[in-house]
């Protein structure tokens, strides 16, 4: 679930994202959307509660990622 916070917390310190693939967030993103419906089919509280705060994690790293990377 904390994967992704080293990341999160260089971007904010270098205020670069050129080296983060945004497609690699994008598909994470999708796929733990996808695999949380699941869970809430199932009711499986858990992986509700982790999947959404990795969810968060994900999408603040898209947002860096988006603000921070350089334009070509």
């Amino acid at each position: 679930m904390i994967s992704f916070l080293p990341q999160v917390i260089k971007t904010l310190r270098t205020k670069k994202a050129d080296d983060i693939s945004l497609l690699m967030l994008i598909i994470t993103l999708i796929t733990n959307v996808l695999y949380e419906i699941y869970a809430l089919f199932l009711n499986l509280k858990p992986i509700i509660i982790m999947l959404g705060i990795l969810n968060c994690i994900v999408l603040l790293q898209i947002f860096l990622t988006l603000k921070f990377k350089t334009k070509e």
